[in-house]
């Protein structure tokens, strides 16, 4: 009995086996073309091409994105240099056709070495600071000529470019058929938008999407490799789609500077910041001249949310809200800037200490500013109140969207750039009577939150009597002829009021104190007198990590722009970079406007005498 049960196991065990081996050799040999998965036929060969390849957007057919001067930040039909990950070995075998690619690019050697090594998917290059190369006909055939393998020259929108300028601005493109049946049903079932056509989900190309959309797509498709990277030249081939409609797109005019804007990524580049904001805002108009937020995009690195415009994003201020706490006790008369107090390191019933081991003793109002005392500005921020504090932020600009918004054409609620936050001053459950958590709120912590763009907002808002502008980052849009079909005209915040003279003048007194004699001195001996504020807020659960702000304008003497800097958390509570940053990008903008200044000067000198 118990043999015949080992027999009856063994031809069981054989039985399952065979079935198993004879199942495979159905599906790998047999029904490769036709195996059924889920009551479907299947072609698992078709199957597996299509996993192992991926497509890449040489052109949207979208309408073009320019900058404030007229020049391309997205669009045309460019020649433009293509480029696959290369390897070391390869580069150091074909390191002379690649001095020679370097030469007709106008880049060096070394430079461009170092960008395709770090280079993981397939892109356009762009230059060392992120500007576009653009290539001629007889560049193209000199390139084609040195056969470098996964090199070669496409004609594209430059959208799908490496180290492309404003990326969070300009936003990003997906294919995804159920998003767009979902947010344009009509276009999609009347034909005249594919479902598989590019859409934009965050930034301009979002928020303008009705204008931008393209009729005609161009794709490179290219096989990967089982590890997901792209396998040079392994079986490339160009396809087109096209909508069944002959409307052109729009052309979106930004209010950005596009060499500025490239500029200043670069600068942030160079202080290694990896999570960050800086916007730089015209005094005048209100207009942002410039919008870049860190981490970098970089298809494949999804960690950090790249995508994120961190200028748009609230965060903790620290000592930057004391402008608010300044402008509002100034105001309402609580203090005047030779307002004489004392500190001595501690507020004992509001459990705030100074960042000065033993205080700073005796000092004005606009000394105590200057030098960022917690203990007089968290005791004027408990004379003024919860609610007056309050106002005066919403006043200011704060705990609110301030881009502009309004009616476009059937839109009664178009914004220029979606995902924009409102910032807050107090949750809704803090208890604002207590002494506490006023004086930590007159510092910039507790649940006060504020976005890189309110900041300099507030700050442009002081060259307004004190009402904050609906900055722009559009101005226009125009159809396929050049003709402007739409302006957005300049906007103040509604419910602004304009604040007395003398408050305004002695706020900017105080902010060019801050640079003479408080702690931003080392944005001191610039090519413009700079006025500022800085501000160091402590995040997390453990309070360890640091959000280092700076917010200014200048020049001190004639205003032209408004700049916040933002590094988000920071492990280092003195780390300078907020202020490097802050002076370069003003020294940057000096370089650009030399002459309105001394110009300036020169005047004022020529009056005196």
């Amino acid at each position: 009995m118990r043999k015949w049960r080992t027999w009856l196991i063994s031809f069981g065990m054989i039985a399952a086996f065979s079935l198993i081996v004879w199942r495979l050799y159905y599906i790998q040999i047999e029904a490769t073309r036709s195996f059924t998965m889920r009551n479907q036929q299947v072609d698992l060969i078709r199957l597996a091409e299509e996993r192992q390849r991926e497509e890449m957007l040489l052109n949207s057919g979208r309408g073009a994105i320019l900058d404030r001067h007229g020049e391309r930040l997205a669009g045309g039909d460019d020649y433009h240099l293509l480029v696959f990950p290369q390897t070391r070995h390869l580069m150091k075998a074909k390191r002379q056709q690649f001095a020679q690619l370097a030469s007709f690019i106008h880049m060096p050697l070394t430079q461009l070495e170092s960008q395709l090594a770090q280079i993981r998917f397939p892109g356009l290059l762009s230059g060392p600071a992120g500007e576009e190369i653009v290539l001629s006909q007889a560049d193209k055939e000199q390139i084609h000529r040195l056969q470098l393998p996964g090199v070669m020259v496409v004609r594209s929108d430059y959208r799908m470019s490496i180290n492309h300028p404003a990326q969070q601005v300009l936003g990003r493109l997906v294919q995804n058929p159920g998003l767009m049946k979902s947010w344009y049903p009509e276009q999609v079932a009347s034909g005249k938008w594919t479902p598989d056509s590019h859409l934009g989900v965050t930034g301009i190309e979002a928020a303008f999407e009705p204008f931008l959309h393209g009729n005609q797509e161009e794709r490179l498709v290219y096989t990967t490799m089982g590890s997901g990277l792209p396998l040079i030249g392994g079986g490339m081939k160009r396809t087109t789609s096209r909508a069944g409609n002959d409307e052109h797109p729009y052309t979106v005019v930004t209010t950005l500077d596009k060499e500025l804007q490239l500029r200043v990524e670069q600068i942030l580049r160079q202080e290694n910041v990896q999570d960050g904001a800086v916007v730089v805002q015209d005094v005048a108009s209100g207009d942002v001249l410039a919008m870049a937020s860190r981490p970098a995009v970089r298809k494949g690195v999804h960690e950090n949310q790249p995508w994120d415009n961190r200028a748009l994003l609230e965060t903790v201020p620290g000592s930057i809200f004391k402008t608010v706490v300044a402008l509002a006790a100034l105001e309402q008369g609580i203090v005047k800037p030779d307002t004489v107090f004392h500190c001595d390191g501690e507020l004992e019933q509001a459990q705030l200490t100074d960042d000065k081991h033993g205080g700073h003793g005796r000092q004005t109002f606009a000394e105590a500013y200057a030098d960022s005392c917690n203990v007089v500005m968290g005791m004027v921020a408990q004379k003024l109140g919860a609610e007056r504090l309050e106002a005066y932020a919403k006043q200011l600009g704060l705990a609110q969207e301030v881009l502009w918004s309004g009616k476009v054409f059937h839109d009664e609620h178009f914004t220029q750039l979606p995902q924009e936050q409102k910032g807050m001053v107090f949750a809704k459950t803090t208890p604002k009577n207590d002494p506490g958590v006023m004086a930590q709120t007159g510092i910039g912590q507790r649940d006060v939150r504020v976005t890189p763009l309110q900041a300099a907002n507030m700050v442009t808002a002081l060259f307004h009597q004190g009402k904050p502008l609906k900055p722009r980052v559009v101005k226009e849009i125009r159809d396929e002829t050049g003709r402007v079909v739409y302006q957005f005209k300049p906007q103040v915040l509604p419910g602004a009021k304009p604040l007395r003279p003398e408050t305004i003048q002695a706020m900017k007194q105080m902010m060019r104190l801050v640079v003479v004699k408080g702690t931003a001195r080392s944005v001191a001996g610039t090519t413009w007198s700079l006025a500022a504020k800085t501000g160091t807020a402590q995040i997390g659960l453990d309070k360890k990590r640091y959000n280092k702000w700076m917010i200014g304008f200048g020049p001190f003497e004639r205003p032209q722009v408004a700049i916040s800097v933002v590094l988000r958390n920071t492990s280092d509570s003195e780390d300078p970079r907020a202020k490097r940053v802050f002076r370069a990008v003003m020294e940057e903008i000096a370089k650009q406007k030399p002459t309105d200044e001394k110009e300036h000067v020169a005047k004022k000198q020529s009056a005196k005498k």
